[in-house]
């Protein structure tokens, strides 16, 4: 979906809404058959030149489902089994964030950057180097929580 530049708030009120209110976001662990994780090359701040999943801010009026699946199609993937992995409070210098991490149990298509929020996109089974701290832990309790098919069951949605 393109917006027009008339949709965006100025970069002034941006600025104030970001120091007022905790902005939810939604990352989305997507893993293929081997147990490799869909990784994107950060272009955008707040988490620029790292290793991080797909995901982003979750629109007005947006479910959680909705928002998984526009941030993944954005890279290639469609995806609709969901569960909840867990809510994350992610605090940066200039913002605060709520993310919640969902895992997409099954998924179709290629997965290809889409140049504006990766650079770059790759599966690992072993996380970079450069991975962000927030999606290791993420990434952590997913693979925690893979090993209990009750846990993942109670979470899905």
């Amino acid at each position: 979906m393109v917006r027009s530049r008339k949709a965006w708030l100025s970069e002034r009120f941006w600025s104030q809404v970001k120091a007022s209110v905790p902005i939810a976001c939604v990352d989305v662990i997507v893993s293929d058959s081997r147990g490799a994780i869909l990784l994107g090359w950060r272009r955008i701040r707040p988490y620029i030149n790292v290793w991080a999943l797909p995901g982003g801010r979750i629109h007005l009026r947006e479910d959680i489902s909705t928002a998984a699946r526009r941030s993944l199609t954005a890279q290639g993937i469609h995806a609709e089994d969901f569960f909840l992995v867990g809510v994350f409070p992610i605090s940066f210098p200039t913002r605060f964030d709520i993310s919640i991490c969902i895992a997409a149990r099954h998924f179709s298509g290629n997965a290809r950057p889409d140049g504006t929020e990766f650079k770059r996109i790759g599966w690992f089974k072993s996380l970079p180097r450069e991975t962000g701290q927030n999606y290791r832990k993420m990434i952590a309790r997913w693979r925690k929580m893979r090993r209990m098919p009750q846990l993942v069951k109670f979470n899905r949605f």
